[in-house]
């Protein structure tokens, strides 16, 4: 029973990474000429609408200076009214959604394996799928990633364990920040000037 519901959930969460995919794809061009990144896409849901959330960064290739240190709250703005009039003629969804745009903050949620590895040595909240010794939730110390394989440190001190799985299995990773008091899901700070707009169609 335990593997049918692993697929059943796998299955769903294809269906939401391939919405996620698309939406990345039609913004990811446009917010490259205000040389930014979409860190991510997160689907939810808000009463009777679909929440849709645009996570952007700094490109890779854009200079941290101090009068530049992360995305701005008109760029948010700007990112939010052009992804709004493109979701409105390519029709990715059907019915009402709200659209929110902001930085991924101090509690980041990653969205690939890839963007790990950066963060080794630092403290993670890892939710998987799937319970594991009927846990699903593991907070700990990011060991390393080899390809698509996340490892931790799992209640670092004196009870403290080894795990390691495929970055698909987990619901959701996120960096925990010990001097970090935002709400999962608000935009703040890494220091910079982050922005946060919300829009509604």
């Amino acid at each position: 029973r335990s593997v049918h519901f692993f697929f059943f959930v796998k299955e769903i969460m294809l269906q939401k990474n391939a919405v996620a995919d698309a939406v990345r794809d039609l913004i990811a061009p446009y917010v490259a000429t205000l040389g930014l990144a979409v860190w991510g896409v997160e689907l939810a849901s808000a009463g009777h609408r679909q929440l849709v959330r645009l996570y952007l960064d700094l490109a890779a290739d854009t200079p941290r200076t101090p009068e530049r240190l992360g995305v701005t709250i008109d760029e948010c703005a700007r990112v939010s009214r052009h992804l709004g009039a493109l979701l409105e003629v390519d029709e990715i969804f059907h019915n009402p959604y709200v659209l929110e745009v902001s930085s991924p903050g101090l509690s980041r949620r990653f969205f690939e394996a890839g963007q790990l590895p950066a963060y080794v040595g630092r403290e993670i909240e890892a939710k998987l799928a799937v319970p594991r010794d009927g846990r699903k939730r593991f907070r700990g110390i990011l060991s390393g990633v080899s390809d698509q394989t996340v490892s931790m440190t799992v209640d670092p001190g004196a009870k403290e364990f080894s795990i390691s799985f495929d970055f698909a299995e987990a619901d959701k990773i996120r960096l925990i920040h010990a001097f970090d008091a935002t709400p999962e899901g608000e935009a703040d700070g890494d220091g910079g000037p982050y922005g946060n707009s919300e829009a509604t169609s």
